[in-house]
């Protein structure tokens, strides 16, 4: 019987799909109504400490479209990755499917934080003085390193 990933993994791709989508539609809609200088950079304590023009608001959704499409195609080219050749069909589909699980999480993640980034830099050039937040690094820091330590030891767990 061949693996079958589990059913969260179409939740979470479309998860992704559907937040990089709503990204780009959000920065599109409000891009018309945004004054001519925006804040472009943020510090560690999640306050803008740099400005630009505003169409600096269209490079959120383009990085994260690149990042979110390269972790694509790294998902349909699982076997580049190596793994040892002594594995049985359904051991190496079991390892396949939790990288393939790991990348999706990881650009859902990456997903989210660009949208969360272009939401507030939009609506801190509409006048919100409140940034980012002072926990948008740590949290943005842990949600991707978290699966990552969950897909190793889990991997470990296996063995």
């Amino acid at each position: 019987m061949p693996y079958r990933p589990p059913r969260y993994g179409v939740v979470l791709e479309f998860a992704g799909w559907a937040v990089l989508a709503a990204t780009w539609l959000y920065v599109l809609i409000s891009y018309e109504h945004l004054p001519y200088i925006i804040p472009t950079h943020f510090n560690a304590a999640g306050q803008a400490d740099a400005y630009g023009a505003k169409s600096a608001i269209i490079m959120l959704p383009v990085i994260s479209t690149v990042i979110f499409t390269v972790i694509t195609l790294v998902n349909f080219l699982p076997r580049m990755l190596s793994l040892k050749d002594t594995l049985s069909p359904l051991e190496a589909g079991r390892k396949y499917g939790g990288i393939i699980q790991l990348l999706r999480a990881l650009k859902l993640i990456m997903a989210l934080a660009f949208g969360y980034l272009a939401f507030r830099t939009i609506q801190q050039a509409k006048g919100d003085p409140s940034g980012l937040g002072r926990w948008f690094l740590p949290v943005f820091i842990a949600l991707t390193i978290i699966p990552i330590v969950i897909f190793i030891a889990g991997w470990l767990r296996k063995r």
